[in-house]
């Protein structure tokens, strides 16, 4: 399992096709299996907040944030062509 998500996080870091791994890996069909088995159950999400918490502890901050702050200018509430400002 440690060469399959080795696998992952090479497709990731260099953004090469599935059908291109190198042959030290296993073959594409395998490494896709695991990847749409883990993301179907949300692992790489679990990760992501598992080493965010982490991250965080480590700058002195709460592992949890507790505020969250959206910008308006990035929202898009539909059709809004017509509004200005």
């Amino acid at each position: 399992l440690r060469i399959i998500w080795n696998s992952i996080l090479y497709l990731v870091k260099t953004g090469c096709q599935w059908r291109m791994l190198p042959q030290d890996f296993p073959k594409w069909q395998r490494v896709y299996y695991y990847y749409k088995k883990w993301a179907d159950m949300g692992l790489f999400e679990l990760v992501l907040e598992h080493l965010r918490g982490k991250f965080r502890v480590k700058l002195g901050q709460k592992s949890e944030p507790s505020l969250g702050i959206m910008d308006s200018q990035n929202i898009r509430w539909g059709n809004n062509r017509s509004l200005k400002g």
